[in-house]
Order: structure tokens, then C-alpha cells, then sequence
């Protein structure tokens, strides 16, 4: 039969192999083998989480800063440049021409004469004759410019070419009661320069000499030589700039 004695012992003996020390210098190594890890550990984590942080930094300055794509490749940054802002000074529409335009040569104009379904005076499409002509197809032959000469004004035509040179309303004495044409500007010619009045009502009267510039009845001629008293008045209604 074994001896109880002999187990303990062994078990003893086992206990103190399992639990004898190392010497002191071998201790110290592998305590600073593990220290040298954990700082290694330790260095590789910062390093790695100074790198998280600096990307999520530059992210952030990123999708502040940096301008966004836009249609067709256009860029634009999160503020609006000021071209794009709405205009504090946008042009207003510009105001009607006034009566020193007009007078001031400075306006192409429509004579029209009241009373008369919008007629206004033009020249003939076939001859010079001015009339009263309210049919379709007139705009160019019923644009003149009202230009200052002194204290009278030629009425000049405002559809001129290049090459005819500039037209003026201009008195024939002919036939009784005379008649006025759209005949070639002359600066010496006085039965070119007419004064122009406004009356009482607002519109104006054109007269040439003594006599006034009146619309005959019927043909709708426009007669320098009437013996009557003022009959037909006119309006101008501004068409745009004369272009001089």
C-alpha cells in the first residue's frame, strides 16, 4: 500500500516547480519587453486616431469651403456672388418723350389730326403731295422730325436714304389754294420753315407766312393758302429717337 507521505511530497514538490520565480533579470527583461509593446500599442492608436480626426476636419472645412458643382460644369459657392444678386438700380422704362424732345428735333413723330380716325400726314406713295392718309402701309412716308430753325422748325422727313438726302414739307404756291410737298431740304428756302403754336385744347397749329397749314375736306390735302380762319389743329405722337 502507498504511503500517504510520498503523495504529499510529491504534491509539494510540484507546487514549488510550478511557482519558483525566475531570477530577477529575467523578470526585468520580459517587464520591459511588454512595456515596449503596450507604448508601441499605445503609439500606433494615437497615430491612428490623430488621422481620423484630421480627416474629419479637412471633411468639414471641405463642405464648408469648396464651391458646388452647378449645371454644365458651372461652380458656384454657398454664397451667391453679387452679379447674381438682384439689382437695386434696374433700368425703369423710360419715360414719354415731352414737348422739348419733340420741339427739340430729337423725337420722329406721327402729325396726326384730330377728329379724323388717327389720319396723319404723309406723303403720297406715288407723288409728294402730304395729305391726311389714314390707310394701312404709311408708317415710314408719316415719320417726320420737327427741327428747330430759329424761331421756326422745318418738318423734315424721318425715312430718308442716304442718298435722296434729306425731305422736307415744303409750300407750292400753284394752284390755288397751293399745296405743300415732300420736296428736298433747302436751307434757303422760306415756304420750308414753319411756326408751330399750341393752342387752348393742347394740340398745335402749323403756320407758314400768314396762313395757316390746314386739311381740306374731301381729298384730305394739306393747303397753305386757305382764306379761312384756323380749322384744323394737330398732335404729335412721339414714334422713338430721331437718330441726330
Amino acid at each position: 500500500m502507498p504511503d500517504p507521505h510520498d503523495d504529499l511530497r510529491a504534491i509539494v514538490d510540484e507546487v514549488r516547480r510550478v511557482t519558483t520565480l525566475p531570477p530577477a533579470g529575467a523578470l526585468r527583461r520580459r517587464s520591459d519587453r511588454r512595456r515596449r509593446r503596450r507604448a508601441a500599442v499605445t503609439g500606433v492608436g494615437l497615430a491612428v486616431l490623430v488621422a481620423a480626426v484630421g480627416t474629419t476636419v479637412l471633411r468639414v472645412r471641405a463642405d464648408v469651403t469648396s464651391p458646388t458643382a452647378g449645371p454644365a460644369g458651372v461652380t458656384s459657392s454657398s454664397t451667391a456672388p453679387s452679379s447674381l444678386a438682384p439689382s437695386e438700380t434696374a433700368p425703369s422704362p423710360a419715360s414719354p418723350a415731352g414737348p422739348q424732345d419733340i420741339l427739340g428735333g430729337r423725337r420722329q413723330v406721327r402729325i396726326v389730326v384730330p377728329g379724323l380716325g388717327g389720319a396723319a400726314l404723309a406723303s403720297g406713295p406715288d407723288d409728294d403731295r402730304v395729305r391726311a392718309t389714314a390707310g394701312a402701309g404709311v408708317d415710314d412716308r408719316a415719320l417726320w422730325v420737327l427741327r428747330p430753325a430759329g424761331k421756326a422748325f422745318r418738318i423734315v422727313a424721318a425715312a430718308t436714304s442716304a442718298d435722296a438726302g434729306q425731305v422736307c414739307m415744303t409750300v407750292v404756291h400753284d394752284a390755288a389754294p397751293g399745296s405743300v410737298r415732300a420736296r428736298a431740304c433747302d436751307p434757303a428756302a422760306a415756304t420750308q420753315l414753319f411756326t408751330i403754336d399750341r393752342v387752348a385744347d393742347g394740340s398745335y397749329s402749323i403756320l407758314q407766312g400768314r396762313r395757316y397749314v390746314q386739311v381740306v375736306d374731301g381729298t384730305f390735302a394739306l393747303v397753305p393758302d386757305l382764306p379761312e380762319a384756323l380749322t384744323t389743329t394737330y398732335e404729335f405722337e412721339d414714334r422713338g429717337p430721331s437718330g441726330s
